[in-house]
């Protein structure tokens, strides 16, 4: 009975993930097959089979062009929010830190803030300093809002590490930075890794923070999708530079995961 049971669970199980991502694959495997429809409208049955709207898109100077906002902003987002997710972490596993559950209770808070109420906060503070919309504007809230999850990622893999080492590192003569440098910082490769793609994933593709604080003629990636769908002409330009976008992604999550994985079997090897 209990074997059965297990088996039907198994069974449920894999069910359930089999169905989330159908749910979650199909629209992408959507879009890239009306990337390559020739018609302006994206309807059953074909048009016929062309490649002309990936030429369009990559022709398309202000496409591309919030293309790169979005991949700078993503990228510097997934340096900066790395960056004081180590130090804040670190911070975190100290033995004398005073108000713990204050201090990661203000940490964690962005996560329960709806990305809007923080947008329009950043806008009002913003306005209230005498500064315009700015994409270092769009950089702090995306760091702001990534730095959370880059905690929650770092924290764990430095709270399973054995302080002894760290102490060890300390008494044969090494500094604070150099102990750092030296044992915690390679310890925790796999983490900064996974800390990052996550951040840069969070900033790519955010829209509510972006769209009240971009400069006009500046749009970031996500706001000017959103404008051009409802372009009828840009449509099939947004499908084809979209499936290049999934394209890569995969390519770049698979490499950053082999990285991952080879750093971790290092780590364990030694």
């Amino acid at each position: 009975m209990n074997a059965a049971a297990s088996k039907a669970g198994r069974l449920a199980l894999g069910g359930y993930f089999a169905l989330m991502a159908i749910f979650l694959y199909v629209p992408l495997a959507v879009m890239t097959v009306f990337a390559f429809d020739d018609s302006h409208i994206q309807t059953l049955p074909w048009s016929g089979f062309t490649t002309r709207w990936f030429h369009a898109a990559f022709s398309n100077g202000d496409l591309i062009a919030a293309l790169q906002r979005s991949a700078s902003i993503g990228l510097a987002t997934a340096a900066g929010s790395t960056l004081l997710a180590i130090i804040t972490a670190l911070g975190m596993t100290s033995r004398r830190l005073a108000f713990r559950g204050l201090i990661t209770a203000l940490v964690l808070l962005p996560l329960v803030i709806p990305y809007i109420v923080l947008a329009v906060g950043l806008l009002i503070l913003l306005n209230w300093l005498g500064l315009h919309q700015a994409l270092w504007a769009v950089l702090l809230g995306h760091v702001g809002v990534s730095m959370p999850y880059c905690v929650l990622i770092i924290l764990p893999r430095l709270r399973t590490l054995d302080e002894a080492i760290f102490d060890a590192a300390r008494d044969l003569g090494a500094g604070p930075w150099s102990a750092f440098r030296r044992v915690t910082l390679p310890l925790t490769v796999p983490a900064i890794v996974s800390s990052a793609i996550i951040a840069f994933t969070i900033s790519f593709d955010e829209y509510a923070i972006a769209s009240f604080l971009v400069p006009a003629g500046q749009e970031t990636f996500p706001v000017y999708v959103y404008s051009g769908s409802r372009t009828p002409a840009l449509e099939p330009q947004i499908l084809a530079l979209g499936s290049v976008v999934v394209a890569v992604s995969l390519v770049l999550v698979t490499l950053a995961e082999v990285v991952r994985k080879r750093a971790e079997r290092r780590l364990a090897t030694a």
